[in-house]
């Protein structure tokens, strides 16, 4: 989930979002708020707690999870490559997005399925 999670907020970042991405992530955002409302953040709880609600979250949540779950596996080795010493997730994005010309193309392709919500 924190690597799906990278990669959905990288996209949105890099490259803005559309209405049906946006759409998309209040989606799951809702649905993590409704299934996950007594589970405490951090170590990993709130994955879990997705993880065993998947069936639960929304279409549109279950496919926005889907892409971004391709895309941080298409993208490891780049941020791997990029931005090996950045350790928070807001250093990654900021990194991915100072590295953006040097991310390899399917990683590229990848993020911008996500950000312009295709399925």
């Amino acid at each position: 989930m924190l690597k799906s999670g990278l990669a959905l907020a990288a996209a949105l970042m890099l490259f803005g979002s559309t209405a049906e991405a946006q759409r998309a992530a209040k989606a799951c955002l809702s649905d993590i708020k409704t299934l996950c409302t007594d589970v405490k953040p951090g170590q990993g709880r709130i994955a879990s707690c997705v993880n065993d609600h998947m069936k639960d979250l929304s279409e549109p949540c279950q496919t926005l999870l889907a892409t971004t779950a391709a895309a941080a596996k298409t993208c490891t080795a780049d941020v791997k490559q990029h931005c090996a010493d950045a350790q928070r997730r807001t250093e990654k994005i900021s990194c991915l997005k100072s590295a953006l010309l040097n991310l390899s193309d399917q990683c590229k392709s990848a993020i911008s399925q996500i950000a312009a919500g295709r399925r």
